[in-house]
């Protein structure tokens, strides 16, 4: 037992499935809540602009401090624990913690979800077509680091019976 990343591209269900965890009794935890935005050169904390456009995210990352990954990591403690969601400083936490799981789905399944969350990130014009771009890679990248791969495109309590059976079995 211990602490699970659950991540993926926007829109394959991670809110939705810490969702029905939660529901279960595990800790849940959203990197929305958690995470910042940090200028990639001086390293300071930022807010994302209601207009982002490439070269704003080239110049901006989405971090998950290691500070609080190892805190939430204490919380947990011999229970199981569930981060859920995505970064850009996977590299830097992703051995923080026992298990990493990364949500799956078709690019039609993510277009359709992505565009019915109107006024969402990723859910219209150049952020759309960027969240599709990267999720294009994501499985074969997340794989390559070792994570898990869990198709997401079935009902939530069966996505969160296979995730539940990963978490409990490290």
């Amino acid at each position: 037992m211990g602490l699970v990343y659950l991540t993926g591209s926007s829109g394959v269900g991670k809110t939705t499935v810490g969702g029905e965890l939660r529901r279960r009794g595990y800790l849940v935890y959203d990197v929305d809540g958690l995470a910042r935005w940090f200028h990639n050169v001086s390293g300071v904390e930022v807010s994302m602009p209601a207009e982002r456009d490439d070269a704003w995210f080239a110049e901006y990352t989405y971090r998950l401090p290691v500070e609080t990954v190892r805190r939430i990591a204490v919380e947990v403690g011999d229970g199981v624990g569930f981060v859920c969601g995505t970064v850009g400083n996977d590299g830097e936490i992703w051995e923080l913690f026992d298990a990493v799981v990364s949500l799956s789905v078709d690019a039609g399944t993510l277009r359709r979800r992505l565009v019915g969350r109107a006024g969402a990130f990723g859910s219209s014009g150049d952020e759309l077509e960027r969240v599709l771009a990267w999720h294009a890679r994501v499985d074969v990248d997340n794989a390559g680091y070792g994570a898990l791969l869990v198709d997401a495109a079935g009902p939530v309590a069966e996505i969160a019976d296979a995730v539940e059976r990963i978490a409990v079995s490290c």
